[in-house]
Formats: structure tokens, sequence, C-alpha cells
């Protein structure tokens, strides 16, 4: 099986700035010129910046519902606790009541984060000592287990949207540090590590052509065109990313995979994943097109080490897809290049 997970460092980084407007600060310049053995010490080197930079900005609060036994009544009085604790016996009640505090989810994260970094063998003991440092910041913060469960339950507002890059690269270093420890097969590490790196590159692609373009840029949902209005049990048709100018419209589908193209059998002629080619042809058929509006479908590949990569234009129906593969291990100014020029096939 041919990889596409051996990205320079400096790419992941690269890739990073442009998912997460937030290492664009100046505070996380010295970065950029910084070399790194591995992506951990790359997690590692932002979240030592990262976090104290949330700590002077001060720790976010929010409401959250505190229940406690006690002699003065506060918020309101729980009966059924109160009676099944036997409370009363020693003049106490249940109460009830909201509290404006910092022992919030993303907070939790964050401290639970900093003890497994600072516990860790796998980072070294500078780093490993500045992130328990920071502990005493959290003191008002709950221990809670690490777990990838935990942001499943993360929810972002314009209140709390500065924690966003900082409680992602958490999860990355984690999950890093997890599988690196871990006793899982290598291949099963590396199918979970390009998982990951996958939805870093959806990111990436995204805000690239975000930044970097005058294109109309976007990534809706695409209705399914039905006759009868039913739409129960039809899949979401989440786009990663929509370019539109002057009546063209490109829908753009990012692919991070070990393997961009298959072949039946060893030796076979590689051929295009058919899924894929189905999933892009959907959306274009589907795209709620307006008078004179030309739509097109791209599969945005990550190239591999195998020999044949993905580099075709196809007429289908009179729908144009244009299949290509972006090499991630050359400079970052060539992927910039790349990336213009596989959209100007279209637009040009």
């Amino acid at each position: 099986m041919e990889r596409n997970n051996n990205i320079p460092i400096r790419n992941i980084y690269y890739m990073l700035s442009y998912a997460y407007q937030t290492l664009n600060l100046s505070e996380y310049k010295q970065i950029g010129t910084e070399k790194f053995e591995n992506v951990k010490e790359l997690y590692a080197k932002i979240l030592s910046i990262g976090i104290p930079v949330l700590i002077r900005g001060g720790l976010n609060k929010d409401y959250i519902n505190v229940e406690e036994t006690s002699n003065v009544i506060k918020g309101k009085i729980d009966i059924n606790s109160t009676i099944k604790k036997n409370a009363l016996v020693n003049k106490r009640v249940t109460v009830v009541y909201d509290e404006f505090s910092e022992n919030i989810l993303l907070n939790q994260i964050i401290k639970a984060t900093l003890v497994y970094i600072s516990r860790s063998n796998k980072i070294n003991q500078k780093v490993r000592r500045l992130f328990y440092g920071l502990l005493p910041y959290f003191t008002e913060v709950s221990d809670v287990e690490l777990g990838l469960k935990l942001w499943k339950n993360v929810r972002y507002n314009r209140q709390n949207i500065r924690y966003q890059f900082i409680v992602d690269v958490c999860r990355y270093l984690y999950e890093q540090l997890l599988f690196d420890e871990s006793s899982t097969s290598q291949m099963l590490k590396e199918v979970q590590d390009e998982q990951r790196l996958s939805s870093l590159y959806e990111k990436f692609i995204y805000a690239f052509f975000k930044r970097e373009t005058k294109y109309n840029v976007s990534h809706p949902q695409i209705r399914w065109i039905v006759d009868d209005e039913l739409t129960d049990a039809l899949p979401i048709m989440q786009t990663d990313l929509v370019l539109q100018k002057d009546k063209k419209t490109l829908i753009v589908d990012a692919k991070f995979y070990s393997e961009n193209m298959v072949a039946r059998f060893v030796g076979g002629a590689a051929k295009q994943k058919s899924g894929n080619l189905y999933q892009i042809f959907t959306y274009i058929n589907n795209w709620k097109k307006e008078q004179d509006e030309t739509v097109a479908g791209m599969l945005l590949y990550a190239k591999t080490t195998a020999l044949n990569q993905p580099n075709h234009i196809y007429h289908i129906k009179g729908n144009q897809i244009l299949v290509v593969s972006l090499d991630l291990q050359q400079d970052f100014g060539g992927i910039k290049e790349s990336l213009l020029a596989y959209a100007n096939q279209f637009f040009a």
C-alpha cells in the first residue's frame, strides 16, 4: 500500500496556519523559523505559546449548573434530592443554582491535556516542566479523564471561538501521543494518522482558497433534486469547497487517502475510485443551476508515492470532472502554485 503521510513538518505547519487564522498572530511567528523533529514537537510548541495567550486574555467563563447540600438557601430547593439525602435531619437542604465559573468543558480539556503531557515521556522534559507550570492557572477547573469523547461535546460560539485552535491542537497532540504509546499495529497507526491529516487537509484546502483567491468561496450542503419531495434517509451532500466566479461553479471534494487509484489485481491498470466519481457526479447533477451557469466538479487528492497518480479531465453527460493530485511533499510555494493552477484549469 502506497502512503502519503510523509508530509514535511514544515508543510503541516503551513496547513495549520491556513486552516487556523490564529496561527498568524505575532505570538506564533517564531514557530515559522524553527525546525522540528516530529509533529509532536510542533503541536507542543504551538500549545506552549497558545495556552499562555489564552490565560493572559482570561479563561472563559459560563454559567454551569451546581447542586449542593447547604444550610443557606440560594437558587431552587430540590425537594426530592433533599429527602433522598436525609438532609433535613441536619437542617440542610439540597439547592440547585447557576454559577458563573471557569469550570467549563473547554478549560477542562486544556487542563487535562496539560496534565497528560506533563506526565508523558514522549515529550522532552523542558516542555513537560513548562506545561506543569501552567496548571496553577486552572485551579478552579475540575480534573477530568482525557479521552476523545470529550471533544465530541465541544460547541463553539462567538464568546469562545478563540479556544478552537488550541483545543483542536490539544486533540492532535493527544491523539499522536496516544497512538505512539499504544500497541496497535503500525499499519493501523498509519491509517489513523491519515484520518487525522484528512481533516486538516480539508480545512487547509478551504482556507487556502478563501485567503488566496477572489473566488466566491463556500461549502454548502446540496439538496437532492427529488420528484416527490421525499428525502427521508437520503445521505447529506456536504461539500468540502465550492468556488464561483462569473456564472461558473466548481465543486471540489478534497480526498486524503492511502490510495487515490485502485487496481483489481497486482500489476493491473490503475483506475479511478468509482465511489468518489459517483459522489462528485451526484453533487454536480443535484446542484441547483442558475440560468447560463456552468457547473463542474473536481476530485482533489493528496498525492501518494504510487507511480500512477490521477491527473485527468473527463466529460460525462455534458459535465466536466477534473481529477488531480496535490504533492504535499514539495516546497510550499509549489503547493500554492499547484492549487491555483488546478482551479485555473476550469475558470481560465
